[in-house]
């Protein structure tokens, strides 16, 4: 009955170790990906330091897959591909931002264009009415 009993339980060891093994694979995949998509937004430049820890996290995660800690792998994985999303978001933001703020002084440079249509036409209108009068 003890036999059994351990086979049972070495059975479910070994295979919730497989599925384990499987998700920090998976999830190194998704950090690297998140990751390359983050280089590609520019993070390097913009967020780099949380880029800088992605990238040593993913590290982390594929010596301990190497080393047989697939839970260790998957924990790092995560914590490198959470990183790389916020790395990303971050230089896409900064991205926007810098967007909007060239948006705008092109907008201020039309209002003052516009303003300065408006003195001339006045300045026309003026003259237009000085010669009717006369």
């Amino acid at each position: 009955m003890k036999w059994m009993v351990s086979l049972i339980a070495l059975t479910v060891l070994l295979g919730c170790g497989g599925r384990l093994k499987q998700l920090a694979v998976e999830t190194m995949e998704n950090a690297q990906v998140t990751l390359t998509a983050a280089t590609e937004a520019g993070a390097e430049e913009t967020a780099l330091t949380t880029w800088q820890t992605a990238q040593e996290m993913l590290t982390g995660a594929q010596t301990a897959m190497e080393a047989g800690a697939a839970e260790r792998a998957y924990r790092l994985s995560l914590r490198a591909y959470l990183h790389a999303r916020i790395a990303r978001e971050t230089a896409l933001a900064i991205r926007q931002e810098a967007l909007v703020q060239e948006a705008q002084a092109q907008l201020k440079m039309s209002l003052q264009r516009v303003a300065e249509v408006r003195q001339r036409l006045d300045t026309v209108k003026a003259e237009l009415e000085a010669l009717n009068e006369r």
